[in-house]
């Protein structure tokens, strides 16, 4: 099983995947700031919602949950 780790620099798209894997996203009120939370993670990520670029953080975090989602696939594992 090969896992392909993501690179992306587009902010939407990253958006779209951390909500297709179960996250959630909140704006910070007053502060342009975006809060990012999921059940696996204990602390919540806080990015700049105005920034053009996805921060490195970010991408960690997806390819975690990636990467945990492709080791628990029931079709790799043995009958």
């Amino acid at each position: 099983m090969s896992h392909a780790p993501i690179h992306t620099s587009n902010p939407h798209q990253a958006d779209r995947m951390w909500l297709l894997l179960g996250g959630r996203i909140e704006p910070v009120r007053g502060t342009g700031e975006k809060r990012y939370l999921h059940e696996q993670f204990s602390h919540p990520l806080r990015t700049n919602g105005r920034r053009q670029d996805v921060p490195a953080k970010l991408l960690s975090r997806l390819n975690q949950l990636l990467k945990r989602r492709a080791a628990n696939d029931s079709r790799w594992s043995q009958p």
